[in-house]
């Protein structure tokens, strides 16, 4: 297929310019490339060229994206969020057709990796999942040794903030010419700029906090399991869980733990540093603590680094947080409450293989060449180096997304 003229057709993308430059280096490459604009923001980061906008009511989006993928003659789509509205029907549809389906999402390893996989990703995704079937991979691969750029997570999160801005903006300003757009997420940004406010004003109150208690962990003999909480609207917790958001999987972990952990183990909640404010799980946690009489042994922390934390746990819990694959790669035994890529027997724990109440005293080690195979699988197979933010970043992104599609040679 890569002699074939190809012609790509882009959906939603990341906040940032990634999809129009790969767009651009796609038509270098002898590509048709075409483009559909959903909102303001869509439009403020590719306003020109092979472009179209989508207007029209949900009925209608079924026919008209059919329609133009077989005037364009479309032999691939390219799209972040493969579970997001119109992003669903637009793949059934490709499928139907035979279009090739490329979807990107934040990297399975983070920083330095986004993912591209063909056909879906997280639980859609084609990665082995089995020990024997990651094992026969991982035989057949050569591990490269890639490189990713530098630059931490705070890096990365303080150029992420612009473009988040620029796209509401964007938004904002072309609304009335998009007045039917509804944003994949459960709150518009109205309500998550208010959440924010009061985040920013208590950030440095927070990491103090934060310092306080996980120095206090470090420093005694408590044993402690960890839970990092992931953002409430993440498609890993409304669409591939149990639950409904991440109040609701708290609640579970928590009555959990009050029964059947140690007595003298304490349960420490890392919020996520994306967090939008909008949900107060300190509260909650506090309000569960007493309703379940293990209050004395919950801790919350906010704004500090989870290795720490991690290498001197007992063991972490997640729903399905890409942090379980960290956790991993330190030796620490990982519980999933949710479905993940790298739950499996010598991997991560999850229900198909022992509730988690056996889990806070069983504790099962992971196995350190099935998960060294699991990574070389997943970086060779969904993984490619860059990111959606930096300059350098989307280069890398851009350049291996390339070769990932077959329009460049390796």
């Amino acid at each position: 297929m890569q002699n074939e003229k190809r012609s790509f057709l882009f959906l939603q993308g990341p906040l940032s310019s990634f999809f129009r430059e790969l767009g651009q280096a796609l038509i270098k490459n002898g590509c048709d490339v075409h483009r559909v604009n959903f909102c303001g923001g869509d439009v403020f980061y590719w306003p020109t060229g092979n472009t179209v906008c989508w207007r029209g009511h949900v009925y209608e989006w079924p026919l008209w994206i059919a329609e133009l993928m077989e005037r364009k003659q479309v032999t691939d789509l390219v799209l972040i969020g493969d579970w997001r509205p119109l992003h669903r029907e637009a793949i059934w549809l490709a499928n139907l057709r035979g279009t090739r389906i490329w979807v990107f999402e934040e990297g399975y390893l983070r920083p330095g990796y986004v993912t591209l996989e063909e056909g879906g990703v997280n639980a859609y995704s084609s990665l082995p999942r089995t020990p024997e079937s990651v094992h026969k991979r991982a035989l057949e691969l050569q591990d490269k040794k890639l490189n990713p750029p530098s630059g931490s997570r705070e890096d990365l999160w303080r150029q992420r903030i612009p473009k988040i801005f620029w796209n509401h903006l964007g938004n904002v300003l072309l609304w009335p010419y998009f007045h039917r757009y509804k944003t994949h997420r459960p709150y518009n940004f109205e309500k998550e700029f208010i959440g924010y406010v009061p985040r920013v004003i208590s950030l440095r109150n927070r990491r103090k906090h934060g310092i306080i208690v996980t120095r206090d962990l470090l420093n005694s003999n408590i044993p402690f399991y960890l839970v990092p909480l992931q953002l409430d609207a993440d498609s890993q917790i409304r669409r591939h869980s149990p639950f409904t958001g991440m109040l609701e999987c708290m609640a579970m972990i928590i009555t959990d733990f009050a029964k059947n952990a140690p007595e003298n183990a304490f349960l420490i909640f890392k919020n996520h540093p994306y967090d939008n404010g909008l949900r107060n799980y300190r509260r909650y946690m506090r309000s569960l603590g007493k309703a379940t009489g293990c209050s004395a042994r919950l801790r919350f922390v906010e704004e500090v680094k989870p290795t720490p934390l991690i290498k001197k746990a007992q063991g972490v819990i997640v729903c399905n947080s890409t942090i379980g694959m960290f956790a991993l790669s330190q030796n620490k035994p990982v519980y999933c409450v949710g479905e993940s890529i790298y739950a499996m027997p010598g991997m991560a724990v999850d229900k198909k293989q022992m509730p988690l109440s056996e889990f806070w005293t069983a504790l099962p080690q992971p196995d350190e060449k099935l998960r060294e195979d699991f990574f070389r699988v997943l970086r060779h197979d969904a993984l490619v180096p860059g990111n959606f933010i930096s300059p350098a970043g989307i280069r890398d992104a851009v350049a291996a997304s390339l070769v990932r599609m077959g329009v460049t040679p390796e």
